[in-house]
């Protein structure tokens, strides 16, 4: 119980030094004097506006996209349909400012496709959409699996016509899971700064308002309430999924019956590859411009932009990525694993407490908790140094790791610990040697989560680090700001083989698990 006890203490006192403490200061820091002069200038209510443009469009795109996407893939008889849902979540795997990248590839002046006006909302806009619309197709492919097939079965008895089932089943299911990845993409794009420093031009936003206040102009203060209203619906987003996070029921099985329908399975077998060529000109385009040599004045084969980068010590900023992201996957892991253990299985006075604070960095936007921490620890001697990336990085993608193994471990039979009272067994033995094995494959997707986050980010980290410790993504933004395309699709391409290949050690890591426990069975 003292062992307990003490975890407990000191898993609250972390979260809050590395959630609470942050945000206070960036409140202390404000000048509340000129916020009303902030809120009355032309360049806030532009970039105010315009945020909301871009991303009330491209959510609603998003949205619309993932849904049949998710619709297809589970209700029609489609081919291959999880190598498919693989490919469609590959977007996730490269930093946002990557896929600004990709358009200006794509459509940019000497473009792949053409030579089309992309800067500005509409680049925004598409972009935005590339980016967070798989976020969407997860939330709504789980829901789909939570959709009871007797009922489809019933409706037919009753006479019910397919939009009536549709309607009236479908629908009715995924209603939350629709509100949450609404509130999920729309706060992805409002505080995103990646896509719209890359193809916004003149058409301001307020991540790049904030960021432009902050590293052009040195104004922590208006940088601060900028961020506030960044922080509004990630709040509102925070508050809708931890009133709805429960949408899902564990008793039901069966997946939706798929019924024989020809020219639906056609029209969703176009859109699914439409899709999925849209994803593999965006990859495709990052390849061409790495090995091309120059697409205005001479496009033949060449490796010079692969000299330029390995040059420009690419393999010191790569080692700052891969040791930071392995940092924060292990350590966050640990800190998230045992943080539920507390709240899950632990209880005790600080547990409501540490489960608010753990779900609450979920409402901090990364470029607002990157401010809050450049601002907090300035002074101390963990700033500019490999330690504060990791922390930072760490609470920036620690609600949705710190939920995996919360669920997981509510799932695990609660008489362990009591059985190991009884027999007055350490607690540490029955984590170690019950709890953990239980729970493995959560474990791997926690690291998995992490490290694939940490490797693409650039909003969190973007006023934490210095030329030593710099992370690769962040190599992006420099070769794309003096248009050198084809060293930043390099880095791209090596962020996105790097994450593949955690992913697929995670994915043969549970095929060995799923193989080893039916021949247990067997």
């Amino acid at each position: 119980m003292k062992r307990s006890r003490k975890l407990n203490i000191l898993i609250l006192l972390f979260l809050i030094v590395t959630v609470f403490y942050p945000l206070f200061l960036m409140l202390l820091n404000v000048e509340w004097i000129e916020f009303s002069e902030l809120i009355k200038s032309v360049a806030f209510k532009d970039s105010f506006f315009n945020s909301i443009f871009v991303t009330m469009i491209g959510t609603l795109i998003s949205l619309f996209l993932a849904f049949l996407l998710a619709y297809g893939l589970n209700m029609a008889n489609i081919k291959h349909r999880e190598f498919f849902k693989i490919l469609i979540v590959l977007p996730m795997l490269i930093p946002s400012i990557s896929h600004g990248l990709a358009l200006i590839n794509l459509f940019g002046s000497n473009g792949l496709i053409g030579n089309f006006d992309i800067i500005g909302a509409k680049g925004i806009i598409l972009g935005s959409v590339l980016y967070s619309f798989p976020v969407a197709f997860l939330i709504f492919n789980d829901g789909f699996n939570y959709i009871d097939n007797t009922l489809y079965d019933t409706a037919l008895i009753l006479g019910l016509n397919k939009w009536q089932m549709f309607k009236k089943i479908t629908l009715c299911y995924l209603k939350k899971p629709i509100l949450s990845a609404f509130f999920a993409v729309f706060t992805m794009i409002f505080t995103d700064y990646g896509v719209p420093l890359s193809v916004g031009g003149k058409f301001l936003t307020l991540p790049v308002f904030l960021y432009k206040e902050v590293i052009g102009l040195l104004d922590f203060s208006k940088g601060t309430m900028i961020g506030l209203f960044l922080l509004i619906p990630a709040i509102i987003s925070f508050l809708i999924d931890t009133f709805l996070k429960n949408y899902s029921n564990e008793n039901i099985n069966s997946k939706a019956k798929i019924s024989i329908n020809k020219k639906r399975d056609i029209i969703f077998s176009i859109l699914i590859y439409a899709i999925l060529i849209c994803i593999v000109a965006i990859l495709g385009s990052f390849i061409c411009y790495a090995f091309i040599n120059n697409f205005r004045l001479d496009r033949s084969f060449s490796l010079i932009h692969f000299k330029y980068v390995f040059e420009d010590d690419l393999f010191t900023y790569l080692f700052n990525s891969i040791f930071i992201s392995l940092m924060v996957a292990i350590i966050g892991t640990i800190v998230a694993y045992f943080s539920a253990y507390v709240t899950a299985r632990v209880g005790g006075k600080n547990s409501k407490i540490i489960h608010i604070l753990a779900m609450s960095s979920l409402a901090i936007p990364g470029i607002v908790l990157g401010l809050g921490y450049m601002i907090s620890f300035k002074d101390t001697f963990i700033y500019n140094t490999f330690i504060i990336l990791i922390v930072v990085n760490i609470i920036h993608f620690f609600a949705s790791p710190y939920l995996m193994a919360y669920n997981a471990l509510l799932k695990v039979d609660s008489n362990y610990e009591l059985v190991a009272k009884t027999f007055n067994i350490s607690s540490f033995r029955i984590i170690k040697d019950v709890i953990i094995p239980c729970t493995k494959k959560t474990i791997r997707e926690m690291v998995s989560y992490f490290f694939v986050n940490s490797m693409i980010t650039i909003s969190a980290v973007s006023f934490l680090f210095n030329t030593k410790n710099m992370p690769l993504s962040l190599l992006i933004n420099n070769y794309e700001g003096s248009m050198m395309l084809g060293e930043a699709a390099i880095v791209s391409l090596i962020i996105l083989i790097i994450n593949i290949i955690v992913k697929f050690i995670v994915y043969l890591l549970n095929r060995k698990e799923l193989r080893n426990e039916r021949n247990v069975n067997i």
